[in-house]
C-alpha cells in the first residue's frame, strides 16, 4: 500500500498492520477455518475450495488493484480516493459472483458459498455508500467474515475486539478514515453479514430444496 512515508514509531506500525491486516488475508484465514470445520471431501476438494474462495474473495481483487497502481489509475494501492474506488468495488463484485457459481458447482459448503454470497452483496452495498461517504472498507472486511465464525467459536470471538479496535486506531492514525468512518465500517462489516446470512437461511436455502 502507498501510504505517506509513516514518520513515527506508531505511523510505522500502523502501517505495517493496515498491511497485515487488509480484507484478502481475513478472508483467506476465515475460509480456511470454514473448510477444515464443514468440507468433508477429499483433501484435493478442500484445497481447490479454499484456493476458489480466496482467489476470488480478495486474492483476485488484489491483483486488480496492483495493476490500476501500476497504471496510475488509482494514486495507492489501498485505493484513499473514494471516486476511484467505483471501479475496484464493481470488478470485485463481479469476481465474487463468479466465485460463487464456482463454489456452487463445487457443491461446497454452505458456510463457505454463504460467506462468498456475503463478500458479494456487502461489496455491492459498500460502493453505494462510497458514492456519498468513504467507509472503511478495511473494518468492514475484518468484522463481516468474523460472522461466520461465529457458530464454530461462539463468544470465544470477542478476543478480537482489541485486535478490530487496534485495526482501527491504525486507519485514522495513518490518516486513512475519520473514527467516524472506521466505526461504521466495522458496524456496517458485522450487521450487513448478519442480514445477508439471514437472507441465506431465510430465502435462499428454501428456495434450492
Amino acid at each position: 500500500m502507498d501510504y505517506p512515508t509513516p514518520r513515527t514509531p506508531a505511523e510505522q506500525f500502523a502501517h505495517r498492520l493496515s498491511i497485515a491486516l487488509i480484507p484478502p488475508t481475513i478472508a483467506a484465514a476465515v475460509f480456511a477455518l470454514l473448510v477444515l470445520a464443514y468440507e468433508h471431501g477429499s483433501i484435493f476438494h478442500q484445497v481447490v475450495v479454499w484456493v476458489v474462495a480466496t482467489a476470488c474473495a480478495g486474492g483476485l481483487q488484489m491483483a486488480y488493484v496492483m495493476y490500476l497502481r501500476k497504471m496510475k489509475q488509482v494514486s495507492a494501492y489501498d485505493v484513499p480516493e473514494r471516486l476511484q474506488r467505483t471501479k475496484p468495488y464493481m470488478i470485485s463484485a463481479g469476481i465474487s459472483l463468479g466465485g460463487l457459481m464456482f463454489l456452487l458447482f463445487l457443491n461446497a459448503s454452505v458456510f463457505v458459498w454463504g460467506l462468498m454470497w456475503c463478500f458479494l452483496v456487502n461489496t455491492l452495498i459498500l460502493n453505494a455508500i462510497n458514492l456519498r461517504w468513504k467507509i472503511s472498507a478495511h473494518m468492514m472486511g475484518f468484522t463481516g467474515p468474523l460472522v461466520f465464525l461465529f457458530p464454530l467459536f461462539g463468544w470465544e470471538l470477542l478476543w478480537t475486539l482489541p485486535l478490530i479496535a487496534l485495526l482501527g486506531w491504525a486507519r485514522v492514525t495513518l490518516r486513512a478514515h475519520t473514527i467516524a468512518q472506521v466505526i461504521a465500517g466495522a458496524l456496517a462489516g458485522i450487521a450487513l453479514t448478519l442480514l445477508q446470512a439471514w437472507v441465506i437461511i431465510a430465502v435462499i436455502l428454501p428456495l434450492m430444496k
